[in-house]
């Protein structure tokens, strides 16, 4: 575990990457809403929903490690839940957003833009600031930086309102592919079927079913002009 010390204090690097990181998209995010037509300051759910999951997070070993937390409750501070944590912490901040968008009335597909282009700019920074503590593969973060800051500079330069379900879309259909990509230069690699792993099938239905999803809204669209 990287740490930093302050003092008596002893800081865990991963976790101020992560939270500057979430700050960064939490900028991109509040930069994105403020081009939509949205009233009131909608950009708060979206810091409630990810205090929330932050807390989930690192509080979720009480769960899957009470007896440790109750003999170092210290723990906490350097420790969390793991993936379980975070699919716990995704599912509640998920269902926190749904009834606060519902509340508020926002479109879901702007709430799926805002979120994208957050999601790509503290991704980007994540990946970058990885490089300081892990050398042993900086060719992959690099790469995930470079994509997600493609995609983040590619909506950002879309004249199409922000929501756009075309665009949206779109973006996600050549995304996937990158994925894609991505995973072939790992060097660790657990094939599941024809050369591909699970993460790059998983990734491959997607593309197929956004590929279906644009033929349907290009259609529509060419109905809409005629």
């Amino acid at each position: 575990m990287n740490v930093i010390q302050l003092g008596p204090l002893l800081l865990n690097f991963e976790l101020l990457i992560f939270i500057l990181s979430a700050f960064t998209g939490y900028l991109a995010l509040k930069y994105r809403l403020s081009k939509a037509s949205v009233e009131g300051n909608t950009s708060d759910k979206f810091f409630h929903a990810f205090i929330l999951g932050f807390f989930t997070w690192k509080l979720s070993l009480i769960i899957f490690d009470p007896v440790s937390v109750i003999q170092y409750p210290m723990s906490l501070l350097y420790f969390n839940g793991g993936d379980r944590g975070i699919a716990i912490a995704i599912s509640i901040s998920i269902l926190f957003l749904g009834i606060r968008t519902r509340k508020d009335g926002t479109s879901i597909m702007v709430n799926l833009d805002v979120m994208g282009v957050g999601w790509l700019a503290g991704s980007s920074i994540y990946h970058l600031l990885l490089l300081t503590i892990e050398s042993a593969h900086p060719m992959i973060h690099i790469l995930y930086a470079l994509l997600n800051m493609t995609f983040a500079l590619l909506l950002h330069s879309k004249k199409e309102a922000v929501g756009n379900p075309i665009v949206l879309n779109q973006c996600l259909i050549w995304y996937s592919l990158g994925l894609i990509g991505i995973f072939f230069a790992q060097q660790e690699r657990t094939f599941f079927v024809l050369g591909f792993t699970k993460e790059q099938m998983i990734l491959f239905i997607v593309f197929i079913i956004t590929l279906g999803i644009d033929l349907v809204l290009s259609k529509q669209k060419v109905k809409e002009v005629h």
